[in-house]
């Protein structure tokens, strides 16, 4: 009855220690998914800033471009004006 016992106690440490290996890795892999999403979540947020940033620089780049053609007609009619007065005076 000693030997029965005995594995009877060796095949419940067994099957705790299934239980309790299992429960660990199960928490491994809960983690390391929430590491992974945490870290997606932070990726994510980084490309909205970065989108925003590009954004911004885009139309900043449209008006520059904008003024710089307004400036160049001003200065071409600015040209025009003083050779018309240089024309005049010779």
């Amino acid at each position: 009855m000693a030997e029965g016992t005995q594995k009877n106690v060796l095949s419940t440490a067994i099957g705790i220690g299934q239980i309790a290996t299992m429960i660990v890795g199960f928490s491994a892999i809960v983690y390391t998914v929430g590491i992974k999403s945490a870290m997606l979540e932070v990726a994510r947020t980084d490309i909205d800033k970065l989108a925003s940033t590009v954004n911004d620089l885009a139309r900043a780049q449209a008006s520059a471009a904008v003024n710089d053609a307004s400036h160049s007609r001003t200065l071409e009619d600015i040209q025009r004006r003083l050779e018309s007065l240089e024309r005049r005076i010779k």
